[in-house]
């Protein structure tokens, strides 16, 4: 059974608040299909990351901090649907642009919102977990992963792989908006310093914590720089 716990945080953004059963159960479901999407509740839930407009606004946010160039290699960690990506494409025009997602659901929706820019070769999309990334010809300037950190097992492990991807002086950055009832400001800047703590202990530097007003919770985004 899928534990109402997410994995990659210690500080939970709903702990210490009593649900019943029947809630606990939607909780699971909701959990499992936005975790790792499959089936007819995965593609309806890729259709909600695609549509949801705070889903938009965390991209955009996340994409104005990193500066991406239109020259930049970037990676983008637990794609969903693949709009990040289709943004990325626009910006890095003359970069390259490469994708991961561990769900085969989300993969064949990235695919399918991105085929040109895949058939010209300016996009690479594969499914893989964020702890087993795949190897690439050359390094990254910049990686990202948004609302996904949280799902991962081993965090911190996670960042050291993905490290290893990015170039010397390259910088990641990870933004999560959590999506609990009982989520207040204040849970988001713990949550961003424990992602900060963990980017840290993955060997990353220079970690800027930044928080962003936004409906219904506030988002955190942290960049480090390797």
């Amino acid at each position: 059974m899928t534990s109402l716990k997410y994995p990659g945080l210690e500080h939970q953004p709903d702990s210490g608040k009593k649900q019943s059963l029947w809630v606990q159960q939607i909780r699971r479901v909701l959990r499992t299909q936005f975790g790792q999407p499959t089936g007819l509740l995965g593609k309806a839930a890729g259709v909600i990351m695609a549509r949801r407009q705070s889903n938009i606004e965390r991209i955009h946010w996340t994409l104005s901090l990193l500066k991406v160039q239109p020259h930049d290699r970037v990676l983008e960690v637990g794609t969903g649907p693949g709009v990040a990506i289709e943004m990325l494409s626009k910006i890095a025009t003359e970069g390259f642009v490469a994708g991961i997602d561990h769900s085969d659901e989300m993969v064949k929706q990235a695919i399918k919102r991105n085929a040109e820019t895949l058939q010209a070769g300016r996009v690479f999309l594969c499914r893989a977990p964020a702890s087993a990334p795949p190897a690439f010809d050359a390094p990254f300037d910049k990686i990202l992963t948004i609302n996904s950190i949280h799902f991962w097992n081993d965090p911190v492990e996670c960042l050291r792989n993905l490290r290893k991807l990015l170039r010397q002086g390259g910088v990641m950055a990870v933004t999560l908006q959590a999506r609990t009832r009982s989520t207040t400001d204040e849970t988001t800047a713990i949550l961003g310093k424990e992602i900060a703590a963990k980017l840290k202990e993955a060997g990353f530097s220079h970690c800027d914590l930044r928080i962003k007003k936004a409906t219904p919770t506030a988002m955190a985004c942290v960049l480090a720089t390797n």
